[in-house]
């Protein structure tokens, strides 16, 4: 119990006279309230960086002198999260109950007890500037624009003056660059922004959505903040704590719960300076490995550059004053002429450009803890991640409450700001690009991987059907070693993509149909063993007569052996072009040999004799058999494709004319049949513009190799958005995709690659440049997925060798708008959806050791 009375509470931390809209009317002022986002630029390229820093520069540039930027962690609301996986998907009862299946995984309220619940945290980016002082803001100019409003009595919060504070408050927005989507602030959003900051890290509620509350609020409707320096108030023992903390609490509700907050100014940078693009430290906080809330704020005056040069011109007088006094001990210490050196190089950066400002930067981390032990702990890990930049903060005893109101927008001048400034232009803030988005993937869809770009845990959710109606590529590419998860993850895709309501045509190469068995418990799916001649894919049976010969030139010819560019494929050309097909009669490949036959001299006909030959072929039935029926596109929302009886080459035959001749009859029909089928599934798919539909191709290195199949999926990659059509291409190997033009392909699935030049290569075609991310390349082929190597007499036999479960899915993924990230891919959220889309052959039943040696 505490050994003296609460303390009171200061004025000082008075919650906001009003909110209207998104202006926040105090004390100390009237200021606009924004959400704004952080640049994508996780893994990204350096130009992409260079950018970047740019657009902060020009932010900087245009924000009136007062103006602050927060992060702020963020907690997603659950409820949120499912209705963002369900989407438009309502009213489809089995997407619903498989959405279910996930909520125990980010919902306390749905997980059973005990059972860990991955939280999802987000970073806020919260901008603040002033808009009572004129559009300098806090300058000379905007105290004469205050002490004038002041003296005609001018109200506040008069219609005329909320006007008058919306447009300037828009003015400025318009100026800022677009990349930022800045928004407004609801008054419920201000009200969260104020009430986290009181419970910083003892409360997590997730910030409101901007359409929901009022369009104002009184400050009856804020945390009135009781504030207790050093935790005084609650100390176990009688002597005074000169613990560097403050407690704050809600003073309306003074048992609980309570924030024990560490505000933690940064106040020392590296004389060298920090190099970009390594000089995000405030990223950096998210990687310190704590159940504390970790926040940060800059807090920004901007000069003019004649206003900074006056400046600069008065501090290098002064250090020519000290270097003076001093004599010849100048000599001994040469402090002086690097402080003047960097002064005049400063200075000249400043007057190298009219457009240019000084930004007098103060920055403030705030730690945030339910108990002083997880505080204390969180301040120990600050430390030591920013002493890995040689950036130093200070933690002041007795002024944790001045430096916390720093964080309310109206009490700043009372925070003591001015004692950890550094002055800088916003050039070379703009280099140390604050606030990093880290957020991969979409908006709504299913949970498809946990990102790993921070520890500050998020879900990247993945929907391809709204890919379209986006307009960006629906192509996907799923690359990893056997055995990385690569086809775990793609078939689950799969089905949540048939729930849904789309249709998928799986191509299965495999022996003992793992696709079939994926989608064995998933209604309207049927599987077509293409070994089995059930139906026709003849193509003068299938398609137009306006499509029917393109399709017969690029699939029958190499099948029959005809040289490109030659008399024969001249011939055969002609023969089914939509002109003589109709002028001749010809519907079938049978219809076309009876046409040959009937021609003078048809015993020397090499193009007849071929096509005689191949059509008493039993693996080539299904192209010139008429008896049999001609193929119709199925209803069913899934069709798994059996391609392995097909007897189909591997790339190296198909690549080199040498070994293709020598090919047997059997591989080259089984190309044939499979090009065919894919040309036919492709050409339905793109019928049903109203209908999501993709086709999934397992091993995909022989249809990159095989000339039309390449032809086919560089149509879907170009035209599928179109057609509401999408292509995903599962390989070993990036490079098998280069014959196609993979160059259209954004999205991309990387899953464990152990050889360390392709894992390289495989990154830098990703985007990531092994140059400037070297660690991310050695992390990605010594340190994703990794097996259990521990293999002592204690160790557990079973799983020595194998990836422990928590590890299993790592990998990176690129996402439609090319944004990166380090990921860990989900499994199924059932045990039984998890055992349908698992290949691992069963376990062997072996006897146990103590019988055998019995």
């Amino acid at each position: 119990m505490a050994r003296n009375a609460e303390p009171r509470v200061d004025h000082l931390y008075d919650p906001p006279v009003a909110v209207i809209g998104n202006l926040r009317f105090t004390r100390g002022g009237v200021y606009a309230d924004y959400l704004i986002d952080g640049l994508p630029l996780v893994l990204r390229p350096l130009r992409t960086h260079e950018r970047g820093s740019r657009y902060y520069r020009n932010l900087a540039r245009a924000l009136p002198s007062g103006w602050s930027l927060s992060g702020l962690l963020d907690t997603t609301d659950p409820n949120r999260l499912l209705r963002n996986m369900v989407g438009n998907h309502g009213h489809r009862p089995g997407w619903v109950e498989h959405c279910r299946l996930w909520e125990p995984t980010f919902n306390p309220a749905a997980a059973p007890v005990g059972a860990p619940v991955f939280l999802e945290q987000r970073r806020r980016g919260w901008l603040t500037f002033p808009v009572d002082s004129g559009r300098g803001g806090r300058n000379a100019a905007g105290a004469a624009t205050k002490a004038k409003d002041w003296l005609v009595g001018r109200d506040v919060d008069s219609d005329t003056s909320v006007a008058a504070y919306a447009r300037l408050a828009a003015e400025v927005v318009a100026s800022l660059p677009a990349q930022f989507s800045v928004r407004p602030a609801s008054p419920l959003q201000i009200l969260w922004q104020h009430r986290h900051q009181v419970l910083r890290g003892a409360l997590h509620e997730p910030m409101p959505p901007a359409a929901a509350g009022p369009d104002r609020l009184t400050s009856a409707a804020f945390v009135r903040p009781g504030v207790d320096e050093g935790a005084n108030a609650v100390r176990s023992s009688w002597w005074p704590t000169m613990r560097p903390i403050v407690r704050l609490y809600d003073a309306d509700r003074p048992d609980g719960p309570w924030s024990y907050q560490a505000l933690l100014p940064v106040t020392h940078f590296p004389d060298t300076g920090l190099r970009f693009t390594k000089a995000a430290y405030l990223y950096a906080l998210d990687n310190v490995e704590t159940d504390a809330t970790i926040d940060w704020m800059q807090h920004v005056t901007v000069r003019s550059p004649d206003r900074a040069e006056a400046l600069n011109a008065r501090a290098a007088k002064n250090i020519k004053d000290q270097m003076r006094q001093r004599g010849r001990m100048i000599e001994e210490d040469d402090e002086l002429d690097v402080k003047l050196a960097n002064t005049r190089e400063y200075n000249a950066q400043i007057k190298a450009n009219p457009s240019e400002r000084e930004l007098d930067v103060a920055t403030l981390i705030a730690v945030g803890a339910p108990t002083i032990e997880m505080c204390e702990d969180a301040v120990k890990q600050v430390r030591h991640e920013l002493d890995q930049a040689e950036i130093a903060v200070s933690r002041w005893r007795g002024a944790q409450s001045k430096l916390w109101a720093a964080f309310t927008p109206g009490s700043e001048k009372h925070a003591h700001l001015d004692e950890f400034r550094d002055p800088t232009s916003a050039h070379l803030w703009g280099r140390f690009t604050p606030l990093i988005s880290t957020r991969v993937g979409d908006s709504r869809g299913t949970p498809l991987a946990e990102n790993q770009n921070t520890l500050r845990r998020s879900l990247i959710l993945h929907d391809p059907e709204g890919c379209a109606r986006r307009q960006k590529n629906t192509g996907l590419i799923v690359i990893g070693d056997p055995g990385a998860g690569k086809s775990n993850r793609a078939k689950l895709s799969g089905i949540e993509v048939v729930l849904r309501g789309g249709k998928v045509d799986v191509f299965d190469p495999g022996t003992h149909g793992e696709w079939g068995q994926a989608f064995r418990n998933v209604t309207d799916t049927t599987t077509v063993d293409l070994g089995d001649s059930r139906f026709s894919l003849d193509p003068l049976r299938m398609f137009p007569f306006e499509e029917a010969g393109d399709v017969a030139a690029d699939h029958i010819l190499p099948m029959i052996g005809v040289p490109a560019d030659s008399d024969m494929e001249n011939r055969f050309t002609l023969l089914v072009s939509p002109d003589m097909l109709h002028a001749n009669g010809i519907n079938s490949m049978r219809s076309l040999i009876g046409y040959l036959r009937d021609q003078p001299d048809a015993g020397n006909d090499m193009l007849l004799a071929r096509l005689e030959a191949w059509a008493t072929q039993r693996a080539a039935r299904a192209i010139f058999d008429e008896t049999l029926p001609a193929y119709s596109t199925s209803q069913s929302l899934a069709t798994i494709w059996l391609t392995n009886r097909l007897g189909l080459p591997d790339a190296d035959d198909i690549l080199n004319p040498h070994l293709y001749d020598k090919l047997p009859k059997s591989a080259r029909a089984g190309m044939a049949i499979y090009g065919l089928i894919i040309d036919t599934v492709q050409r339905h798919q793109f019928l049903r513009r109203e209908q999501f539909s993709t086709m999934i191709f397992e091993e995909a290195a022989e249809l990159m190799a095989y000339p039309a199949g390449a032809r086919t999926a560089h149509r879907i990659t170009r035209q599928g958005r179109k057609h509401a059509t999408g292509i995903w291409l599962i390989s070993q190997d990036y490079r098998d995709f280069e014959r196609m033009g993979d160059k259209f392909i954004t999205q991309k699935w990387l899953f464990a690659i152990r050889n360390e030049e392709l894992a390289t290569k495989t990154l830098e075609w990703a985007g990531v440049d092994p140059a400037l991310y070297p660690e991310v390349v050695q992390s990605y082929f010594e340190d994703t997925s990794p097996a259990v190597s521990a293999d002592d007499e204690d160790s557990d036999d079973d799983a020595f060798g194998k990836v422990h479960p928590s590890r299993m899915g790592e990998g990176f993924i690129v996402d439609e708008r090319g944004r990166r990230a380090r990921c860990r891919f989900l499994g199924a959220p059932s045990t039984q959806l998890a055992a349908d889309v698992d290949s691992t052959p069963p376990e062997e039943i072996f006897a146990p050791a103590e019988e055998v040696f019995a």
